[in-house]
């Protein structure tokens, strides 16, 4: 930015005039057509915006810097961030901004580059106008400016690379088949559950049916758990029927040890004579 005093000693020899005057185009950077991705592409109207800033103040050893770095880029070999001692700056600085330059290397990658180049070529040039101001040490807003740019640039590519989080999964849901009394045949209400269960599996398009016996205790457990087994396999049957491919159904019997309603042996429940279908995404 604006030095105290600038010092320019092109004056002589028409050809060092041209040279000197080359590297201050930055008209000529601006016109030039960028040959690389868009992260070059970026780059490149960063460092023009950079070099007639740095014009404007006066400061022709910095608008120098940026053109040379934004021809790089707009012929699609961009230079890395610029290194720590490429600057004097102050020493209670030196350790924030070499901070900085490690988190942006970080994330200076190919991938980075083809994928978010915008915001990549923003941390870098945010990065590198905040070093040169913070070696100027004075112009606080420009510093806080360019050091906002860099923060605010490598939180996009933060959010945009941070791990999805998971998806979860959907419930299981589930239905209830009843039966009556040490019967596993389906009828009425029985079946129309069992066709709303493969329904359901055909519309979520369902990887299991979970298919679970029960009964109660109103007879020996050996009978029950026969009974059990027998009303699970008779709603498989059902489900296979209305189009449930048999390798997705599960099948297992419980007999008497898993009641809804917990009641004393011998106990008639119709609410525990049931099979369960569980129908899993």
């Amino acid at each position: 930015m604006r030095k105290s005093l600038v010092v320019v000693s092109c004056a002589g020899m028409a050809a060092v005039l041209s040279a000197c005057s080359g590297a201050w185009d930055v008209e000529g950077l601006q016109a030039t057509k960028p040959s690389g991705s868009a992260f070059d592409a970026t780059l490149q109207n960063e460092y023009v915006r950079l070099a007639t800033s740095e014009r404007e103040q006066g400061d022709w050893r910095d608008t120098a810097t940026y053109v040379a770095r934004g021809r790089l880029a707009a012929a699609g070999t961009p230079a890395e961030p610029e290194a720590i001692d490429n600057r004097d700056l102050p020493g209670d600085k030196v350790g924030e901004l070499a901070a900085a330059r490690a988190k942006l290397m970080g994330v200076y990658t190919p991938a980075n580059k083809a994928a978010h180049g915008k915001a990549l070529a923003l941390a870098q040039t945010g990065y590198e106008c905040w070093m040169e101001q913070q070696e100027e040490n004075w112009q606080w807003d420009d510093i806080a400016a360019c050091k906002a740019q860099f923060d605010a640039a490598l939180k996009a590519i933060a959010d945009a690379t941070a791990p999805k989080a998971p998806v979860a999964a959907a419930p299981a849901q589930g239905y209830v088949v009843y039966f009556g009394l040490n019967s596993a045949k389906l009828e009425g209400d029985a079946l129309a559950v069992v066709r709303e269960a493969a329904q359901a599996f055909k519309a979520q398009k369902a990887s299991r049916a979970d298919v679970s016996g029960h009964a109660d205790r109103s007879g020996a457990a050996p009978y029950n758990d026969k009974l059990s087994s027998l009303r699970a396999e008779a709603v498989g049957d059902a489900l296979m029927k209305q189009g449930v491919p048999e390798s997705a159904i599960t099948i297992s019997a419980f007999g008497e040890s898993d009641l809804a309603v917990v009641t004393p042996d011998g106990a008639k429940e119709p609410r525990n004579r049931r099979v369960t279908i569980t129908i899993v995404k």
